[in-house]
This record gives C-alpha cells, structure tokens and sequence, in this order.
C-alpha cells in the first residue's frame, strides 16, 4: 500500500509539472499593436507557435504598474490572444515597462512596483515579453 501511495504521488506530481511547462518562453511574443479609432481602443496581438491554455482561468496582460483582462481568441484561434487596452490607459504607460502575460488573475500581481524593480517575482504562469515602446498612430 505504501508503494502505491508513492507510485501515485509521483505520477501526480510528474503530470502537474508537465503541465505548468507545456509552453516554452521563446514561444510566445507580441505581434503588433493596432487602433481602434471608433471604440477608442488599442489591440495588442500576441501569438504563440503553439497553442494557449483554455481551461478555467483568463490571460491577465501587465505592462508596469498597469494590467489587462478584456481579450479574446480572433475567430477561435488558439494561438493568438488579442488585448484591448483603452486609450486613455495606453497613453499612460511608462516608456520601457516590463510586459508580462500571466495565465491567471492573481492579486499579488497588481501590487507589484514593476516600474522601479529590476527583478519581479510575478505569481503564477506567465511569460515575459519584453519592455513597452508606445506605438505612435496616425
């Protein structure tokens, strides 16, 4: 019985951790940024070449101090999400902010100070995608 136990914790254990590194970093990326003049919106694209997680929790977009929630797969694909950021939120956004792309809302991320740390210990699944350049629109 004991042995069993083990075999099963184990097996339990291996699974969870094949799970939680199903994406690679280098995997995921923004694509570009576009505006949405009528709605007042910018949409951030960001893509993978493989699939996104779909399963019970959302994709959180920080970039600095600032985060995002309202996305969507553009016509069911699932290895594109693009984020709609109000206008008025992009244009304050710090130059060379930290973007990140977190699997999960997790409210330890919404305190970080990730304008003035070097090293951020964010919560969660999540990727890092580089530093904000605010993109200038015609």
């Amino acid at each position: 019985m004991k042995k069993l136990t083990y075999f099963l914790f184990l097996s339990l254990f291996l699974s969870i951790g094949s799970i939680a590194f199903t994406q690679s970093s280098e995997a995921v990326q923004i694509n570009e940024y576009q505006l949405d003049k009528e709605k007042e919106m910018v949409v951030l694209s960001i893509t993978t070449t493989e699939s996104f997680i779909v399963g019970a929790n959302r994709y959180v977009l920080h970039i600095g101090g600032k985060y995002f929630e309202r996305s969507l797969h553009p016509d069911g694909r699932l290895n594109e999400i693009l984020f709609y950021i109000p206008l008025s939120d992009y244009q304050q956004l710090v130059d060379n902010a930290e973007i990140f792309l977190v699997y999960g809302f997790y409210h330890e991320n919404t305190k970080l100070d990730k304008e003035g740390s070097s090293e951020i210990a964010v919560m969660g699944k999540h990727w890092k995608l580089g530093q904000f350049t605010p993109q200038k629109f015609n």
